[in-house]
């Protein structure tokens, strides 16, 4: 195994936000949501779980967006939208270059609440947006890793849809 490498992920460096195209919140955190497959108990040595990737439980994310502006405004409206999350990280290669290499998030969603907005002197007000999300894509440098699209029945993850075999039997 010596001689293989693995391109060495490194901090992100800035991100935006994007609400229809209108950027909404810059250098914010954010928490892009967890895919998780229902599972099904069956016998085999005992009871084991397998994920069915055809059924998934509920996907949320999160804008942390600092302060009270017009693009916390545009987040919290109670509608469907269409977010993107651009962000980057730096990576260094084998011979040690390090570069900038461009992350985007593409959600489909609608805000779940309207955040407890806290107020303190001298002391930025910090309010997290949730969106449950129907549809969800990353791209890493150009290539998209997985898409999971729940009301068009898509799990597609580095090129395989996980779900598309289910469709062509119903």
């Amino acid at each position: 195994m010596a001689g293989i490498f693995v391109p060495i992920c490194g901090p992100v460096v800035g991100d935006t936000v994007y609400d229809e195209n209108t950027l909404v919140a810059r250098d914010v955190a954010i928490t892009l949501p967890e895919v998780v497959p229902q599972t099904a108990d069956v016998s085999a040595m005992g009871t084991m779980s397998l994920p069915i990737w055809q059924l998934l439980e509920n996907m949320e994310a999160s804008v942390t967006k600092i302060g009270q502006d017009l693009g916390l405004g545009r987040l919290l409206k109670a509608n469907i939208k269409s977010l993107e999350v651009r962000w980057a990280q730096t990576v260094t290669d084998a011979d040690g270059f390090t570069k900038n290499v461009g992350c985007k998030a593409f959600l489909r969603g609608t805000p779940t609440k309207i955040p407890g907005i806290g107020v303190e002197v001298a002391s930025p007000s910090e309010n997290e947006v949730t969106i449950m999300v129907t549809r969800y894509a990353l791209y890493v440098d150009g290539e998209e890793l997985f898409l999971i699209d729940r009301l068009a029945g898509i799990v597609r993850i580095m090129g395989k849809d996980y779900a598309q075999d289910l469709s062509s039997m119903l």
